[in-house]
């Protein structure tokens, strides 16, 4: 019997040792033969469960917590793990009953206090959590596990200083913990540092493999950098895993719609949706997608639904609104958004949209001055924390058609069956309504507005050595080079769309800037230049609030000066080009329709096709501002719409006419 108990005792110490080094399968073992002699010893079952947990068996583990607490009901640190067993499983409810419990008895319990700030973040009460880890932190200073949930706290609540702060002693202490590492990546993302986040995560794909928290943590950095194509290849990867997470599907359905694969973002958006119903996302975002193929019904019974799914989210309202035209106030719709206004929180998202969706009723009724006020809050908002250094960006725009200021000496030899038309401007200044004509055309598919010259600039940049520098090191391209990109961006283009025409239109509107380099890589190619009266082009700018971080738009000054690079710079392409890039103005497009539609389409070297003025034969998805506007057939209520905002504008013409582009009476001086 001595011997026995001698065993038992020698093997405890062996398996506790197992457990403190990491050595759980060893350690899990040893308890288990200890359990089978020693059946009431509670440290036994607990240190059983310990071992499960750290398995990441919660299952074995809860039955074992709950055996140690039979034996000892007192034993506190017990009903904490089995508490935090059953939330590692997902249900909180457990977990949160469980703390509860043992804090009417212990209130200063610091592990279960420290399990229930966890908890109630799980739950979104940010604020809650904040306020009860900083209580006991201040209290508890060198706890690791309660600085490690506050900071986590933080960030979620946007102190990204704070939370940065209170991480920075267990980075020093555990540089190589996997845990803080990942937080010290999410840190990085949300400060927008992901030169830093990207090393993080190639250093714990090196220790970790393509764990699922390791994949998730790229994906989360991927979506706040807009890598939308490494997005889809991410939550690919991860479905493949777990082909009923409604995240993934609807963070897949967002990359799709950003690059403007509208078909294949309603797939992903519709599985989100069924296999979460309820959320308001996810049903916002299934409504937008139906909204951008011009099915307004399903659309709106979307946002309806999302909107009875939490009556208070923002951002079903902006869209909802932007489908309808409102005559009165005492609209049910403006009545429900003017009720959200004036009950608000600090919520700056929250803020933002309502702002942008209220400013809109407030344009649509004619009561002006309070739209511009209600859309200035939401601008400024945005404005603060988009960009950082709008000098050096505008600069950069400046020196494009500076460096390349002749035409590329070496172009691409690429062949393909479908040739891309480029359609490019200002933002806001016609470019969806000009596909829109082009597309109806029988030889012609609308592709939205895709990121691929952007994308090819940063691969000719990268995969250089030593790396180039874009535009100064670009005139040096090779044919070759040139013929490669050509080539990588029809098989970006295939890997959204199924064009099965012979052209197509890219209507990036930003490309306006890469000329040169469109003509380098498909020297053939038609480009289209929208243009339109520059203060109707900055107010309906203003009052945007786009997806993707254009934060010059925010800051009518700054829109001004952006405005005069895109003027300039493409006054330089036309003279680099002359006769290569067709003009087309917004104003004669919509007052001369079918004059105007026949020379666009004469313009981009295509016979006519009378379908390009029947808007009913639209079919090309729409995802930008101007949505519902393309869906009415021509647009004339936007036609000098900035008269409406003179005062306010008075600033931003000053600007204009100094560089020529206003004259005196404020008409548009259109380069010829």
């Amino acid at each position: 019997m001595k011997d026995e108990q001698s065993h038992l005792q020698s093997l405890f110490k062996k398996s506790a040792l197992a457990l403190q080094n990491g050595d759980y399968r060893s350690a899990k073992k040893g308890f288990e033969k200890i359990a089978r002699k020693a059946k009431d010893n509670a440290l036994v079952w607990y240190n059983l469960g310990l071992s499960n947990q750290y398995l990441d068996d919660h299952r074995n583990g809860i039955l074992a917590y709950k055996k140690a607490i039979r034996i000892n009901p007192k034993m506190n640190d017990a009903v904490v793990n089995l508490a935090l067993s059953h939330h590692l499983l997902g249900d909180s409810d457990s977990a949160l009953s469980l703390v509860s419990k043992l804090l009417t008895t212990d209130k200063e319990n610091v592990r279960a206090n420290n399990l229930l700030g966890s908890l109630l973040a799980a739950q979104g009460k940010y604020q809650e959590a904040r306020d009860l880890l900083v209580k006991f932190h201040a209290l508890n200073p060198h706890d690791n596990e309660i600085r490690f949930n506050l900071a986590n706290t933080e960030l979620e609540l946007g102190n990204v200083e704070e939370a940065g702060h209170l991480l920075a002693p267990l980075l020093v202490t555990f540089s190589e913990d996997a845990k803080y590492l990942q937080l010290q990546a999410q840190i990085l993302i949300h400060k927008k540092e992901f030169d830093g986040a990207v090393a993080i995560i190639s250093k714990l794909k090196d220790s970790q493999g393509e764990s699922d928290d390791v994949l998730w943590l790229d994906l989360s950095l991927r979506e706040t950098s807009r890598s939308h194509f490494h997005v889809i290849d991410l939550c690919n990867t991860l479905l493949e895993r777990n082909q009923e997470d409604p995240k993934l599907w609807n963070s897949l359905g967002n990359a799709y719609f950003q690059l403007d694969g509208i078909s294949k973002a309603s797939e992903a958006y519709q599985k989100a949706v069924d296999f979460d119903p309820n959320n308001p996302e996810f049903l916002n975002n299934r409504g937008l997608a139906y909204s951008s193929l011009g099915d307004k019904e399903n659309a709106e019974r979307y946002y309806r639904m999302s909107i009875e799914a939490n009556p208070e989210y923002a951002e079903t309202y902006r869209n909802l609104v932007a489908m309808k035209r409102f005559e009165s106030m005492e609209d049910p719709d403006a009545e429900a958004l003017t009720t959200l206004w004036k009950s608000r929180s600090d919520d700056p998202l929250s803020t933002k949209l309502l702002a942008f969706s209220l400013g809109k009723v407030y344009d649509d009724c004619g009561e002006y001055d309070k739209s511009f006020e209600t859309y200035k809050i939401g601008n400024d908002l945005q404005f603060a924390e988009s960009w950082t250094n709008i000098e050096a960006y505008l600069g950069h725009i400046d020196r494009v058609p500076m460096v390349l200021d002749q035409k590329p000496s070496q172009v691409s030899q690429h062949e393909s069956r479908s040739h891309p038309i480029f359609v490019l401007g200002m933002p806001r200044s016609g470019t969806t309504l000009v596909e829109q004509i082009l597309s109806r055309h029988s030889l012609v598919t609308g592709c939205g507005e895709l990121p691929c010259i952007e994308r090819a600039i940063t691969r000719l940049e990268k995969n250089s050595s030593p790396a180039r520098v874009y535009p100064d090191d670009f005139q040096v391209l090779s044919e070759s080079e040139l013929t490669k990109e050509a080539s990588a961006y029809h098989g970006w283009v295939d890997k959204l769309h199924n064009i099965d025409t012979s052209y197509f239109v890219d209507k990036m509107p930003f490309n306006f800037v890469h000329v040169w380099l469109i003509k380098a890589m498909f020297p053939g190619s038609s480009i289209v230049n929208c243009q339109r009266h520059p203060l109707d082009v900055i107010i309906s700018n203003y009052f945007q609030l786009y997806g993707s971080d254009v934060g010059f738009v925010y800051n009518l000054e700054v829109l001004a000066n952006y405005y005069i690079r895109y003027f300039e710079v493409m006054k330089k392409w036309n003279e680099i080009f002359k006769g290569e890039i067709y003009n087309v103005s917004y104003e004669e497009l919509v007052t001369d329709h079918e004059n105007q539609a026949k020379q666009l389409v004469a313009g981009v070297g295509l016979p006519w096709d009378e379908r390009c003025i029947d808007s009913k034969k639209t079919s090309t998805a729409v995802r930008t501002a101007s949505i519902w506007q393309v869906r009415q057939g021509v647009y004339t209520h936007s036609k000098e719409r900035w008269r409406n905002y003179e005062k306010q504008l008075e600033p931003v013409v000053s600007i204009l006419k100094r560089a020529g582009i206003l004259d005196e009476k404020c008409r548009y001086l259109r380069p010829s």
